[in-house]
């Protein structure tokens, strides 16, 4: 593994700098790419568990506005 990073470090190296650039730009793009599927994947097991998976739009805003009112009635209970 380890001669594995040494190779792509020598070819990193040996381009300019503007390739490396956008070299870094892309590794990084791809990074957080794999992030937020890894984050979406995540998301959607624990809808799936909870049984929302398939939950419509409209419904998760109506139960959004419910929370918002619930807790607006709580906090400015006159």
């Amino acid at each position: 593994m380890l001669t594995r990073i040494d190779e792509l470090a020598e070819q990193i190296i040996s381009l300019d700098s503007s390739e490396q650039e956008m070299l870094l730009n892309r590794v990084a793009e791809l990074n957080l790419q794999k992030g937020l599927k890894a984050l979406s994947d995540k998301y959607r097991a624990r809808l799936a568990q909870e049984g929302k998976l398939d939950q419509k739009a409209d419904d998760i805003l109506a139960e959004l506005r419910r929370i918002r009112e619930d807790i607006a009635a709580s906090d400015y209970q006159s």
